[in-house]
């Protein structure tokens, strides 16, 4: 019994962890992405290598002035094309997962298991895959000037 009570047992959130996360993306966003605070709305670009290359398309849903929602899509011939939108916070330098292809509005924490299977904390790990994938780009140079395609 004292391991449900575990599994059930809410953990702390880390928001002060959370927020240095959200602020290291929407800075690594802002090198991969060149031009967008200038109002380029559209950049394409290639990742990875031989049968793993992936296309990635990124362009500007919305902009206002304190905020820019961009969608994020990875083209591989064969998996489905997954669909991330981010909202970059510029009056608090922050950048946020605000949904993941059909899935958005997460909590803080879940109790886990829970019906549709999100982690007990989603919102963070879905944060921190940003971050990986940010990171994975800035360590293959994507972002730099040659490699990125802008359209406006």
């Amino acid at each position: 019994m004292a391991r449900n009570a575990d599994l059930k047992r809410k953990r702390a959130v880390d928001l002060s962890g959370h927020h240095a996360l959200c602020e290291m993306n929407f800075h690594m966003l802002i090198r991969l992405l060149p031009g967008i605070k200038q109002g380029v709305d559209n950049w394409s670009f290639n990742a990875g290598r031989g049968r793993h290359l992936l296309k990635v398309d990124v362009s500007v849903l919305e902009a206002c002035p304190y905020t820019t929602t961009i969608d994020v899509r990875q083209d591989h011939a064969s998996m489905e094309t997954p669909r991330i939108v981010v909202r970059l916070y510029h009056d608090v330098n922050m950048a946020e997962i605000i949904a993941w292809d059909h899935h958005r509005h997460w909590a803080a924490q879940y109790e886990y298991p829970n019906k549709k299977m999100y982690h007990p904390d989603e919102k963070l790990a879905l944060n921190q895959f940003l971050s990986d994938w940010l990171q994975h780009c800035k360590n293959e140079g994507f972002g730099v000037e040659k490699t990125v395609i802008q359209f406006s």
